[in-house]
């Protein structure tokens, strides 16, 4: 059956996914997201590309729900929380009312490749140009080239913004997956293409509000 919420072990800790394509520590009171990329559709217009506006307000009003349903006392966003620079966007406004709302939440940015402009975007947050350790995990945007001596360590990240179809279903649908080592988050933004994963990569589908487990 299909669940708003899993519980998951992974490397002796348990972590909670959410169908709104979020991940939450519960033993650090820490929300995890990747590839918000503020600003996208903004990048898309001035290319001439006709776009409707308000993703940047929609994904981060999401982001204040989750937040607040996980009683969450931090964030880190794993790269590409920007998309580029936010000249003539939208996006910065909504992110200074964002950050007002979640004052008391310790906020910070892993750097990923989308992110050169962030030391310049006044973000009111701590950034990290590369990936941190905690506990048996290792945080990053993009999958780790792991060594020998990192044998019992899974990488956390991003990046890849994987999907996976689901039998009965045309659509793609944003996924967790399991790569060797790699515990990899779908992209948060819903204005995000996808990489298609299959088989056992693939664990679990976000559907709408719902999140169902892939069979493997």
């Amino acid at each position: 059956m299909a669940e708003a919420t899993q519980d998951i072990p992974l490397a002796g800790e348990t972590l909670r996914l959410y169908a709104d394509r979020a991940l939450y520590w519960p033993a650090k009171r820490r929300l995890l997201v990747a590839d918000v990329h503020l600003g996208k559709d903004d990048a898309f217009r001035a290319r001439g590309i006709a776009l409707p506006r308000g993703s940047a307000h929609d994904d981060l009003q999401r982001l204040s729900t989750l937040l607040e349903r996980s009683g969450a006392t931090s964030l880190w966003v794993l790269g590409d929380l920007l998309h580029g620079p936010g000249a003539n966007a939208r996006w910065p406004h909504d992110w200074a009312r964002f950050r007002e709302r979640h004052g008391g939440v310790d906020m910070l940015l892993i750097e990923g490749n989308h992110d050169r402009a962030a030391a310049g975007a006044g973000l009111g947050i701590a950034r990290c140009a590369d990936g941190l350790t905690d506990g048996p995990f290792l945080f990053a945007h993009a999958p780790h080239p792991f060594t020998p001596d990192d044998s019992e360590r899974i990488a956390v990240c991003g990046h890849l913004h994987p999907v996976v179809r689901v039998a009965g279903f045309r659509a793609r649908f944003p996924a967790f997956a399991l790569i060797e080592r790699q515990f990899v988050l779908p992209a948060f933004s819903a204005f995000t293409g996808g990489w298609t994963v299959r088989g056992a990569q693939a664990r679990y589908a976000c559907m709408g509000p719902h999140l169902l487990a892939i069979d493997r």
